[in-house]
């Protein structure tokens, strides 16, 4: 398919890779910051575009992959097209496309950064249509990339992405701050390394609900005490508090 990128962040980025090693051919790429477009475009041996108004009209799909905030925005600014125009966040409705004939989306599940290489054959890729043709037309898109595509409602979506936001986001907040408190005792944070990757693996293979361990589980207050006095920034006090409970109230006895 002959497809147009709207973006250079680290989304457009990898799914531009991906889709080229697919087979497929971009076009252009278009970005509101004119020296990271032009790199990307570049790296993708294509034409850059710092207009959204003079992109050619003639692709098979246009994806936009830029901050959610600026979907809306940009895709009034750009001009009729003859292709399908989807974009690819986890928290915008479909229908923010909907002057679009066929519109859609082409959402992936992971965290993406421009330094690390991501197999994408292995993401999930959510696809929501306008129509019957238009998802079908984005699943065969899809399938090109990665083994792991699920059709996906916009509720749907919104649920998923804030569960990733707890399972990402927040769960990398987390190593931020045990970074910290490791470097308080001079100890480095790759000592955490098979710890933080067992957990990941007990959480995907046994689900997380039966994977909890630690005191908080354990009901172990001696030790949740010691540690709680241990924190001398309160907000940190706070935190750990509230997750303990958390869990412990996620794990009391009915009717206790």
């Amino acid at each position: 398919m002959n497809i147009f990128v709207i973006g250079s962040g680290n989304v457009a980025t990898h799914l531009s890779i991906a889709l080229i090693k697919a087979g497929h051919n971009i076009i252009g790429v278009c970005g509101r910051q004119p020296a990271h477009t032009a790199e990307l475009a570049k790296k993708l041996n294509t034409k850059s575009f710092d207009n959204i108004s003079i992109i050619p009209t003639d692709a098979d799909v246009y994806l936009i992959s830029i901050s959610d905030d600026n979907i809306a925005d940009v895709a009034t600014q750009m001009p009729d097209v003859e292709g399908i125009v989807a974009h690819t966040a986890g928290s915008v409705p479909m229908s923010a496309l909907a002057r679009f004939g066929n519109h859609g989306v082409l959402y992936p599940l992971q965290s993406f950064s421009k330094s690390r290489a991501i197999d994408m054959s292995r993401v999930p890729l959510c696809i929501e249509g306008s129509d019957r043709n238009t998802a079908g037309t984005l699943t065969a898109l899809a399938r090109t990339l990665s083994y792991d595509v699920r059709p996906m409602t916009t509720e749907q979506r919104a649920h998923l992405h804030l569960a990733a936001v707890f399972a990402s986001n927040f769960a990398n907040c987390m190593y931020a701050e045990a970074e910290n408190i490791l470097k308080e005792s001079n100890i480095p944070f790759d000592i955490m390394r098979e710890l933080i990757a067992e957990t990941a693996t007990k959480a995907t293979e046994l689900g997380p609900t039966a994977a909890q361990t630690g005191p908080a589980r354990r009901c172990d207050t001696t030790v949740m005490n010691r540690q709680m006095q241990s924190l001398t920034d309160c907000e940190l006090q706070k935190l750990y508090s509230f997750v303990s409970e958390r869990i412990q109230g996620r794990y009391k006895p009915k009717g206790d």
